[in-house]
């Protein structure tokens, strides 16, 4: 009897560990909040039409709403620098490609790595420095799990690519009044290599 009876508590112990519940194989939280009716945007910040940039801050000890607010927009703006320096770097990858080749065919010299590294540090800093004050908030979400408060901080192509075919324009010429002859031909190629970094462009 006493040796059924452990069976019988055996297989009801298996039983219940194999009824418990199981998660799909793949699934992931839909978003980085435990709180229901969450926007997608808090996990998608991608957008088809420029850059976008989550921002975060958790409640203060004040419970200062305007400082929440200030701190969640600068992290989004800190984030949003971060991919407008990608883009800044891709777009001169381009325009760097496209003038070797073009430097090839009619036997000058190519831009030096140093030349080339200046321009970029150059229109990076005036970017992040102009341009991240321009920058339009697009939603705002409180976590009502935690009190924290999202923002979703975007910059428009239209935005993007007018202030950085600006920048590179002032930073090429800048550099050829020096000397710097080998860019002659980027202000040329300026467009197309701006709209060959475009954000998910390949």
């Amino acid at each position: 009897m006493r040796r059924s009876t452990y069976l019988s508590l055996g297989l009801a112990l298996a039983g219940l560990v194999a009824c418990g519940p199981k998660q799909a194989p793949g699934t992931v939280p839909v978003t980085t909040t435990q709180a229901k009716n969450a926007p997608s945007w808090i996990d998608n910040e991608e957008i088809p039409d420029g850059l976008a940039a989550v921002g975060i801050a958790q409640p203060n000890p004040m419970g200062d709403k305007s400082l929440q607010r200030t701190v969640a927009l600068a992290d989004a703006r800190t984030k949003l620098a971060g991919k407008l320096k990608v883009r800044v770097q891709n777009m001169f990858s381009q325009l760097n490609q496209q003038v070797t080749t073009a430097a090839a065919e009619d036997s000058k010299k190519p831009i030096k790595s140093d030349v080339m590294n200046r321009v970029i540090e150059n229109v990076t800093r005036q970017l992040v420095d102009q341009e991240l004050a321009g920058t339009s908030v697009r939603n705002f979400w409180n976590d009502p799990t935690d009190g924290s408060l999202y923002v979703f901080v975007v910059m428009t192509k239209e935005t993007m690519d007018r202030a950085l075919a600006g920048a590179a324009q002032s930073q090429i010429r800048k550099e050829i009044a020096q000397g710097e002859q080998s860019l002659d031909k980027a202000l040329d190629k300026l467009d197309a290599a701006i709209a060959a970094s475009e954000p998910g462009a390949h």
